[in-house]
């Protein structure tokens, strides 16, 4: 609580709603995780929600009205007597949201996929779907404010902000664990609201109506938690439950590379292939003479690519089938590293390669720029 000594003896009273909930879900025995200014879990999601609901208006008068009675204020007791008291009214308000998340990678992952797809949010067409709220852009009078959607980064955790008038919804992932999404009223007057305490079951109903709203509305392309599971699928061992392990398949494996390029040929083969078919088509792609490879080294290549999915085996026969899902990742793979690792790497390793290279000159810009930026700050060895 903090006091102004001049007139109108102004005072502010600051809220954190949850320390509020976590101390009173301890007091109460409700075990709980917490997550910085957030739950990371709890054992009664019921009871601690009817907590944080109780943190309501006559909750905050009553809290003042004890601090009040404790703390020196301008008041004396003649003016207290004369009907000169404080009113509490709501200056800033905030609403957040925490969603926890099963992987801290993908969160990131799945985050940054997020901005990169949501940042048209702060037009006003799509700020009046978040904030349900009308923009008038065309009138004698429009709203008033900066309609945007900015990207913010401090450190290396970016945040997404949307700002309707003094109001904005914030939007980052949170340590690591969580998205975060916060909702701060900086003006009741946005949204037709008295600034009076009594009037805070409204802000509430705007405030984490708005952040819901902006999760409704948020799309992304594609679900990169997806893309991540594929390929870790593919890259890593597979233990089956009998302990039997099946060795992953990284794509910059010079064996692996010439499978998938095999079964982007083994595709058009309406009947399937054996195992003396990919012997003759793998053994060109690493240099090879069919015979020179053992029927034991095809069996276990054979097997890695049906355990990851690339292939399946033909029922009541020794034949096999690739897979929609492998020869979708053999056609993306194969071109990723023949079309784009291999060539950008020798651009950028090559000391003088027989043509000028665009990526090759923006990364040695890049490179200069930093020893110059390094020498400027006196970091030069």
């Amino acid at each position: 609580m903090k006091f102004s000594g001049y007139f109108p003896y102004t005072g502010r009273l600051i809220l954190n709603g949850n320390e509020y909930a976590q101390r009173q879900a301890a007091k109460a025995g409700i075990g709980f995780i917490p997550l910085d200014n957030a739950f990371a879990a709890v054992d009664d999601v019921a009871a601690v929600q009817a907590i944080c609901d109780g943190l309501d208006q006559d909750e905050i008068m009553a809290l003042a009205a004890r601090l009040l009675a404790i703390l020196p204020h301008p008041f004396t007791s003649d003016d207290t007597a004369a009907g000169y008291r404080y009113e509490l009214s709501v200056l800033q308000a905030e609403f957040s949201l925490t969603q926890m998340l099963d992987s801290a990678v993908t969160g990131r992952i799945f985050f940054d996929q997020l901005i990169r797809d949501n940042l048209d949010l702060g037009r006003p067409d799509r700020v009046s779907l978040i904030f349900d709220r009308k923009i008038m852009n065309r009138r004698r009078h429009p709203t008033p404010g900066r309609f945007r959607t900015r990207v913010i980064t401090e450190g290396v955790v970016p945040s997404l902000h949307v700002d309707y008038k003094n109001s904005k919804i914030k939007q980052y992932h949170k340590l690591g664990k969580a998205l975060r999404t916060e909702t701060t009223i900086n003006d009741t007057k946005d949204f037709g609201v008295a600034k009076g305490l009594s009037h805070l079951p409204e802000l509430k109903e705007i405030g984490f109506t708005a952040s819901r709203r902006l999760l409704d509305v948020q799309r992304i392309s594609h679900d990169p938690a997806d893309g991540a599971a594929a390929l870790a699928a593919l890259t890593q061992p597979v233990i089956s439950p009998a302990g039997t392990r099946t060795a992953g398949m990284p794509i910059t494996s010079s064996r692996v590379q010439a499978l998938l390029s095999a079964l982007c040929v083994f595709r058009l083969l309406p009947g399937g292939f054996t195992n003396r078919d990919l012997r003759i088509c793998l053994a060109p792609l690493l240099g090879l003479t069919p015979g020179a490879m053992t029927s034991g080294q095809l069996t276990y290549d054979l097997r890695r690519l049906r355990i990851h999915g690339l292939i399946c085996r033909i029922p009541h026969s020794f034949r096999y089938q690739v897979t929609a899902a492998g020869i979708r990742q053999a056609l993306f793979l194969t071109r990723l590293t023949q079309r784009f690792l291999i060539p950008g790497l020798a651009e950028l390793t090559d000391p003088s390669p027989p043509a000028p290279a665009r990526l090759r000159a923006a990364a040695r810009a890049y490179e200069a720029s930093l020893d110059d930026l390094a020498r400027q700050a006196g970091l030069a060895a």
